[in-house]
């Protein structure tokens, strides 16, 4: 009797078990990076739960929106339309067209905010408006005719310019015009969001709203504010990249920053906060997000609007027997934020979901006891297929 087909039957089983005992093991140390691993070797902040973190860096960045809120709301003047003060280097053109010495005129603001024009001499324009000056240029002119028309403009200017940059579709430097120009108004200049944009905007305000007794002062050159802007953006992405120790002059240009969740109903307002010289205003790419471990599809994933946690390991293709999961994320000092997430009371809505951000790693843990119904799914999707079960 040949005994061959017995034999293929027996060595197959034996195959088996032991592809069956190499994935046990392989699912119990290393099917899944750890946190560490992940973090590629960077020092780890203690994990804190979600709703911890989440809550502390919500209350965070409230309080610092509703302090720079209410700081701009008190400066703003009773007229909201009113224009800002002309500053050093402004240059305006005056038109008085009854005298050729001033017919077409243009005269550029003095370091100590003062003008000088044929006929009418040196004049102190600080604290004026355009408006301001024209009322007081038609008063000096008075004595020589009855009734001049005058017109003044503000054809450049470097006091009031606001930095726009990120995922907007024509990112630059953008004039504000008057006092009620407010954060959503400078992006609308800019164009408006990119496809690509995500849901935050980040403010760097011209003044820390955290500085004790903060007041409205003369805010830094714009084109200094705007390169720190530039170079935090680039020492956070090459950070990320690279592991590489950040900035201090980009950490602290960041930590001067407040976020604005376009999401989110109680942030919806700030949106409207009155915009200021020398703020920067970024907006974010989406990006993506990793996810990683027991997932039926580990990798990386563009970021919607609105994706969560659980929507990234969805997108995943769902936990497999596992029910918990870390998030990792980089915290303002360059370090890594760990947030344990329980898989089950995020859905049953026990706990708070998280929405993931550019640069985030989902890790999805082993569990002791998913170690045998995952390496049975393990043989079955990799293996099974290459063991030939039609020789049975």
């Amino acid at each position: 009797m040949d005994n061959t087909p017995l034999k293929k039957s027996r060595h197959l089983g034996l195959a088996l078990i032991s592809a069956t005992s190499l994935v046990l093991a392989v699912a119990c140390s290393a099917s899944a990076p750890t946190q560490q691993q992940v973090a590629s070797g960077k020092p780890a902040r203690a994990a804190v739960s979600s709703d911890e973190a989440m809550k502390t860096s919500m209350q965070s960045d409230s309080s610092d929106l509703e302090a720079l809120w209410r700081s701009r709301m008190a400066a703003q003047p009773s007229n909201a339309v009113s224009q800002f003060a002309l500053g050093p280097g402004d240059l305006l053109r005056i038109s008085v067209p009854q005298i050729p010495q001033l017919k077409d005129r243009s005269v550029r603001v003095s370091e100590e905010n003062t003008i000088a024009l044929p006929l009418l001499g040196e004049i102190n324009v600080s604290g004026m408006s355009e408006e301001d000056l024209r009322n007081e240029l038609s008063r000096r002119i008075a004595k020589y005719m009855y009734h001049p028309q005058v017109e003044v403009f503000l054809e450049h200017t470097e006091n009031r310019q606001v930095a726009v940059i990120g995922a907007v579709k024509v990112p630059g430097r953008y004039t504000l015009t008057s006092r009620s120009d407010t954060i959503m108004t400078m992006i609308s200049r800019a164009g408006g969001l990119a496809d690509v944009a995500s849901a935050r905007v980040i403010l760097i305000p011209a003044i820390d709203p955290r500085a004790q007794g903060a007041a409205p002062g003369h805010p830094a050159s714009p084109d200094l504010r705007l390169a720190e802007a530039e170079q935090a953006q680039r020492s956070s992405v090459a950070m990320a990249s690279s592991g590489d120790s950040p900035d201090a002059d980009a950490l602290q240009m960041m930590s001067h920053r407040v976020i604005i969740d376009t999401l989110s109903a109680n942030d919806q307002r700030y949106l409207e906060l009155p915009a200021m010289p020398g703020d920067v205003i970024i907006v974010p790419a989406a990006g993506q997000v990793t996810v990683q471990g027991w997932v039926d599809k580990p990798g990386a994933f563009a970021i919607t609007p609105g994706m969560t946690t659980m929507g990234a390991i969805a997108a995943a293709g769902g936990a497999n027997f596992s029910g918990s999961a870390t998030l990792l994320r980089d915290g303002d000092d360059g370090r890594k934020l760990q947030i344990p997430l329980d898989l089950s009371k995020l859905k049953s809505g026990e706990q708070s979901d998280v929405q993931v951000q550019s640069g985030d790693v989902v890790v999805v843990e082993r569990s002791a006891l998913g170690a045998v119904p995952y390496s049975l799914y393990f043989l079955a999707e990799h293996i099974g297929m290459g063991l030939g079960f039609s020789a049975f």
